[in-house]
């Protein structure tokens, strides 16, 4: 932004020299050597010639109103013919059409362009007069919409980039909601129904009490780890700072035994040392959304099956329990975000009641081309 900020100082400052260069120009040949008896027109004269100038670098709609008309009506007004064309004016005119131009933000202000144009392209009739005076006219007006266009395509190319920034951050907010609802929701949903168990078994079972507040520290220790990760990734890294490596199959032996009651049973079949890093992780996303939904919507499940198969093409994903589900509160975004994340992969999810009752998740997940690049 500093840097931005300078490089518009120095394009103001060599502006501002260029129409000195001109002023002097306009000086020397004579342009505001009028008549004895027509002296005033030297004030009238530089006071048209340095409104345009003063609109260029103080952008305004009404001062650029007023420096068109007043340039418009001067130049066709002019009492004194023989005087020479200024170019300061004509310059300050063009600034002021490239201004107005880019700061135009819709249809209404067409008029206004339209105006400030035609000040620029009436400048040579000031002390011109036939072929010549079209001539450049005609030089000008082409000058003056090459103006226009340019700015015009700055314009559209900022808008595309603009909108694909937007776009940009609009993906990262919804990976960001991913991956808060994935790693957070699962430690804390865990929190709750342990909490919810050891509320009914502290007066029967003590000990029993005591374990499930043990394992809500370790969740609870897990959930804030997971957030400082999340908010470490968030921040600018140091150059050579160590980047924790994503969940995968690999870890899923570990997600799985601290599932708790019911117990949770793990079947892996197939090679998963070489798969890309986006399936692997996208697997263990999928199994932890599955049991956290466990958790939440079938209390009453005795058994929960997990298993990974992968072949050369594909790794497959399911997820059974036997309890019977319960109706949400349609607040959860756990399977919307996967959903997402499987269909970018190219892969299908689907989760449903099973055929024997329960809850079923399937997923499936391609190995793009068959290329393993590791887990």
């Amino acid at each position: 932004m500093n840097r931005l900020c300078s490089m518009r100082r120095y394009w103001k400052l060599g502006a501002l020299l260029a129409l000195g260069g001109l002023a002097f120009f306009d000086l020397a040949t004579g342009m505001f050597a009028g008549k004895v008896d027509q002296r005033w027109l030297i004030g009238v004269s530089m006071a048209v010639a340095v409104l345009p100038v003063v609109a260029w670098f103080w952008p305004r709609r009404w001062l650029a109103v007023l420096a068109a008309t007043c340039s418009l009506v001067y130049t066709f007004t002019n009492p004194d013919p023989e005087t020479n064309w200024g170019l300061v004016e004509t310059a300050g005119l063009m600034g002021v059409l490239l201004v107005t131009t880019w700061r135009a933000r819709s249809w209404w202000e067409t008029p206004l362009v339209v105006l400030v144009l035609a000040a620029v392209v009436t400048q040579p009739f000031e002390s011109l007069h036939g072929s010549g005076a079209v001539v450049f006219a005609l030089v000008l007006l082409v000058i003056g919409i090459s103006v226009m266009a340019a700015v015009g395509y700055v314009r559209l190319t900022e808008s595309a980039r603009t909108r694909q920034l937007a776009a940009i951050r609009a993906e990262q907010r919804a990976e960001f909601a991913r991956d808060l609802h994935d790693f957070v929701a699962h430690h804390v949903t865990g929190m709750v129904v342990l909490a919810q168990g050891a509320r009914r078994i502290v007066e029967r079972d003590p000990a029993r009490a005591g374990d499930a507040l043990e394992r809500i520290e370790h969740a609870g220790g897990e959930a804030m780890n997971a957030m400082r990760s999340m908010v470490g990734m968030l921040r600018t890294p140091d150059e050579g700072t160590p980047v924790a490596p994503l969940a995968g199959i690999s870890d899923l032996g570990d997600l799985v035994e601290r599932f708790g009651e019911p117990q949770a049973r793990l079947r892996v079949e197939g090679p998963v040392a070489d798969l890309p890093v986006e399936v692997t992780s996208s697997v263990h996303r999928v199994v932890m959304e599955a049991l956290t939904n466990v958790r939440r919507h079938a209390s009453d499940a005795t058994r929960v099956d997990v298993s990974v198969l992968t072949s050369d093409d594909w790794v497959t994903v399911r997820v059974v329990n036997d309890g019977r589900p319960t109706r949400g509160d349609g607040k959860g975004f756990g399977l919307l975000g996967l959903t997402e994340r499987v269909q970018a992969l190219g892969g299908r999810i689907k989760a449903g009641p099973g055929i024997d009752g329960g809850w079923v998740v399937d997923a499936a997940l391609p190995i793009l081309n068959g290329a393993r690049t590791g887990s």
